[in-house]
């Protein structure tokens, strides 16, 4: 079970487009040991917990969805 989840907003070198990478941690210990070995400081904590995976961020404001890039068909991603 995903409790803890952290993110990274990755261009994909079109432009304005991104992808958001995701890890996914089990514990707040885990995932802090995972944050304080890391030499940047570009991953961010989720207020809520998706499991590890590349997604799209679609939407703005409350209306924002995180769709998994595995769920999307190739043809519509490309335009993502």
């Amino acid at each position: 079970m995903t409790k803890y989840s952290i993110r990274k907003d990755v261009a994909t070198g079109q432009g304005f487009k991104y992808r958001v990478k995701v890890k996914a941690f089990k514990s707040a210990d885990a995932m802090h040991k995972f944050l304080n070995d890391q030499y940047d400081n570009l991953w961010s904590i989720m207020q809520n917990p998706l499991k590890s995976g590349t997604y799209i961020e679609r939407g703005l404001g409350r209306d924002r969805e995180m769709l998994n890039i595995r769920s999307i068909d190739p043809s519509a991603l490309a335009h993502m």
